[in-house]
């Protein structure tokens, strides 16, 4: 699946990806949506994720799920780097 990632402006944290085209203006968004996911920056575009693959920062398995059901996924992304430890 093709997915475009999108970045909240007030917590860099905080990711809502949907499926590659998909005009996230268009998105009908639960009452209960986290207020940090209201205001958006374009992020990634185009990334393509893989169920059968993992990915450094990603889940490609649950953010599927989430776009399947509900034509978007909220998420997180992290990548840790150990450098010179023993």
């Amino acid at each position: 699946m093709k997915i475009d990632i999108y970045k909240s402006t007030k917590n860099g944290d905080k990711y809502l990806s949907v499926a590659k085209g998909t005009k996230i203006e268009d998105l009908e968004l639960p009452d209960s949506m986290d207020p940090d996911l209201l205001t958006l920056s374009p992020f990634k575009t185009r990334l393509e994720i893989d169920p059968q693959k993992t990915h450094a920062a990603l889940d490609p398995i649950d953010i599927i799920k989430q776009i399947e059901k509900n034509g978007y996924a909220v998420h997180g992304a992290k990548i840790v780097i150990n450098i010179g430890g023993k």
